[in-house]
């Protein structure tokens, strides 16, 4: 029965696997081609730990740089932690408890869709679990090896995500209170790692706190604290990156299934998961007060514990129903998602293949802080960052994909009409609107 849960999770992470590279993907790409400096460089200016960058670094340079090479380490990782729900599954309660939760991890939509992706977020969430798994063989079953590997996997998840430093913290007040002090050792040692690491974290957070100053709705990009957030990671948590334009249908989803999900956690009980769920979140969201950190993204590492909490619930409840309920609602979204284009990932390759067949343009984006995927698509237009610059050419195709954050007063438009240019058609591309102006001729 594993073998068969992990081929489900591998076939439906296979799907739509060499989807365009949007934002933050190609530029992870940019910095391993060496298109903006050293790696270590890059990594040091990184908000994340830099496992990461070295694991993809390594991997690249023996596979190539391709939108499906760049996520295979992620793709493994997310089996990697269907495995692991599996057996922890299998520890706290039996094997059914286990076939129940391997299978809500194997078709959740947001692990599948953090699988699909070139970033952290992934392996982030399997070196958590794998820890977690560990520490619960320890905590029953002291031994060494079980420590050792508590201790690696730790290790390994500190180096790849900041946020994930919250649980480390809970879980030390946790081992305190249990009197473990082998276990409590063997986490300080993990941590203890993180010492030539600690200059860079300064760095980034003088960084995080420059940019939220220097652009007002930074924030956007990378999270900030309240209630939607938080509401917003519960709803993701179970339904992936959809969403409905109707709010009536979409409050009336979300509602049915928030009281759906409230019965069968009511026979929940689980410690050491709560912990896990619930720690990072609120830490998370306190830093975020004064530093824009917190976002469903990156505590994708809670989604495993969430899922075995609703496991356990599933296990102690007479009908087989809800277990039909849940595998159908999360089998359901993925489904939507896949066949509904506009949740899908910035189409920058086929922007830029279309935007190679024209001549005598020039390319136009709110910041040159968003140009990596057209340059990793190998842009052949003249690229300039609008708002400071005067075009000189009598085409100009405007990318406004992040304006709202780089460029909220729309003084780039401005520049535009300024300069004799009147707007003539606009396209669009999943994620990203394109506005086309033309030079008046008396100007």
């Amino acid at each position: 029965m594993t073998g068969m849960i992990l081929l489900i999770a591998l076939l439906l992470r296979l799907v739509y696997l060499n989807q365009s590279l949007w934002l933050d993907e190609a530029i992870q790409a940019e910095a391993l081609l060496g298109h903006l400096g050293p790696i270590l460089q890059y990594a040091l200016a990184d908000f994340q730990p830099p496992l990461y960058h070295f694991l993809l670094f390594g991997w690249t340079y023996l596979t190539g740089f391709s939108e499906i090479t760049l996520r295979i380490p992620s793709l493994i990782a997310g089996l990697g932690t269907v495995y692991f729900v599996m057996k922890i599954g299998e520890f706290l309660g039996n094997r059914k408890l286990g076939i129940i939760a391997g299978t809500l991890a194997a078709i959740n939509p947001l692990l599948i869709y953090y699988s699909q992706e070139g970033r952290t977020y992934s392996l982030t969430c399997f070196l958590v679990t794998a820890s977690m798994y560990y520490l619960l063989l320890a905590l029953k079953k002291p031994s060494r090896p079980n420590a050792f590997y508590y201790f690696l996997f730790t290790t390994l998840f500190l180096w790849t995500s900041y946020l994930s430093w919250f649980l480390a913290l809970a879980l030390g007040v946790y081992l305190i209170i249990k009197k473990r002090w082998d276990l409590f050792l063997a986490l300080c040692l993990s941590v203890s790692t993180l010492a030539l690491w600690v200059p860079s974290l300064f760095s980034s957070l003088k960084l995080g706190l420059g940019d939220a100053t220097t652009i007002p709705n930074w924030s956007q990009v990378v999270g900030g604290a309240s209630v939607k957030a938080l509401a917003l990671t519960w709803i993701k948590l179970n339904l992936g990156r959809i969403s409905f334009a109707n709010k009536i249908i979409y409050g009336l989803v979300v509602g049915s299934l928030a009281i759906l999900h409230t019965f069968i956690l009511r026979k929940s009980r689980s410690s050491i998961l709560l912990i896990w769920l619930v720690a990072p979140i609120i830490l998370a969201l306190l830093v975020s007060i004064f530093i824009p950190v917190y976002s469903y993204t990156r505590v994708l590492f809670i989604v495993p514990a969430y899922l075995l909490l609703l496991a356990i619930g599933l296990t102690n409840a007479k009908s087989n129903l809800y277990i039909f309920l849940l595998v159908s609602i999360s089998l359901v979204s993925n489904a939507y998602f896949w066949l509904t284009p506009r949740f899908h990932r910035e189409d920058w390759r086929a922007l830029t293949a279309d935007l190679n067949t024209l001549t005598n343009i020039t390319v136009a984006v709110p910041s040159l802080r968003i140009t990596a995927p057209l340059n990793y698509y190998h842009l052949q237009a003249p690229l300039i960052e609008l708002t400071p610059q005067s075009p000189d050419t009598q085409t100009i195709h405007y990318v406004r994909y992040g304006e709202d954050i780089f460029d909220p007063e729309k003084r780039g438009q401005a520049n535009l009409a300024t300069s004799g240019y009147t707007i003539i058609a606009q396209y669009t591309y999943s994620g990203i609107q394109v506005d086309v102006y033309e030079k008046n001729p008396q100007d």
